[in-house]
C-alpha cells in the first residue's frame, strides 16, 4: 500500500508481515493510540485486492459501535491513501463496491468483506471461500463462542488448498477471556503468533505522546489498571468496588 508508507509504522509492518511470512494466526496487545484500527483496515484491504479466488474478510469486533463508528470508516479513510496505480484498478465505487459495512470487489468468484456482530458466532461458523481472513478488532471482550467458531475453518490447515487467516488485536482489559490466555500462551493456544506493542514502540513512531503518558501517569497513577491497560498495554485486574 504505497501511499501509506508515509504513515504507516514499524510494528504495523510487523504485523501486517507475519501473514506475508505464512503466519496464519496473529494476536496484539497494546496501549492506547498505536494504530490499531488502522492496522486492521489495511489487512482488509489487502485480502480483497491481493486475490483472484472466491474471499471473504469476516470483521467483527467486541461491540457493533466498534465497527459501525471506528473501523469502517477507517477502512474507508485508507482507502483513499491507496495508489491505485500500482495496484493496478480504478479506485473503488463508493456506490457499488465500498459501503458503509461490506466491500464487495467482484461477484464471481466473489471477492469481499463484511461487519458481522460479535455475538453472531454462527454466521462466522458457517463462513466458506478459498480465503477467508477475520479480523477482531478490540477483540478483548469478543465471547469465548466466537472465538471458537473460527476453528472449523482451520481445520483443514495444511489438508487443503484452502487459506485461513485471523488478526485478533486490542487494548487489554481484565486477565481473564479467551484474548488473555492466548496472550498468556496457555496450552492450547500456542499456535497463535502473539505480539505486544509497548508505549515505548507506539512513542518512537510517533504515535503517542510523552507528554500524554506522564500527564496519565498522574491522572491514574501508574500502578493503576487503567495505566496498565490503556497506556501500558498490559493485563491488570481491577480491585472489586466496595
Amino acid at each position: 500500500l504505497p501511499s501509506l508508507s508515509k504513515t504507516i509504522t514499524f510494528y504495523q509492518l510487523e504485523i501486517l508481515g507475519k501473514f506475508d511470512s505464512g503466519i496464519t494466526r496473529v494476536c496484539v496487545r497494546g496501549p492506547h493510540g498505536l494504530g490499531k484500527t488502522t492496522t486492521a483496515s489495511i489487512l482488509v484491504h489487502h485480502s480483497v485486492l491481493a486475490t483472484l479466488t472466491d474471499t471473504k474478510a469476516l470483521t467483527t469486533a467486541s461491540v457493533w459501535r466498534q465497527l459501525e463508528d471506528y473501523l469502517w470508516p477507517e477502512i474507508r479513510k485508507t482507502s483513499s491513501m491507496l495508489d491505485w496505480t500500482k495496484i493496478g484498478r480504478d479506485p473503488y465505487d463508493l456506490r457499488t463496491e465500498l459501503m458503509t459495512l461490506r466491500l464487495r470487489v467482484q461477484k464471481e468468484p466473489p471477492i469481499e468483506a463484511v461487519a458481522i456482530a460479535s455475538d453472531d458466532h454462527q454466521t462466522l461458523e458457517g463462513a466458506h471461500a478459498t480465503r477467508l481472513t477475520f479480523i477482531f478488532d478490540e477483540s478483548k471482550a469478543i465471547p469465548e463462542k466466537t472465538w471458537d467458531a473460527i476453528e472449523g475453518a482451520f481445520s483443514t490447515e495444511g489438508l487443503s488448498t484452502n487459506e485461513v487467516s485471523v488478526l485478533a488485536i486490542s487494548t487489554p482489559g481484565e486477565p481473564t477471556g479467551r484474548f488473555y490466555d492466548i496472550h498468556s500462551r496457555k496450552a492450547g493456544y500456542l499456535d497463535w503468533d502473539v505480539m505486544h506493542v509497548t508505549v515505548d514502540d507506539a512513542i518512537k513512531a510517533g504515535r503517542i505522546s510523552e507528554q500524554w503518558v506522564e500527564n496519565r501517569r498522574k491522572q491514574w497513577g501508574e500502578t493503576s489498571p487503567t495505566f496498565k491497560n490503556r497506556v501500558l498495554g498490559e493485563f491488570a485486574e481491577r480491585p472489586e468496588s466496595s
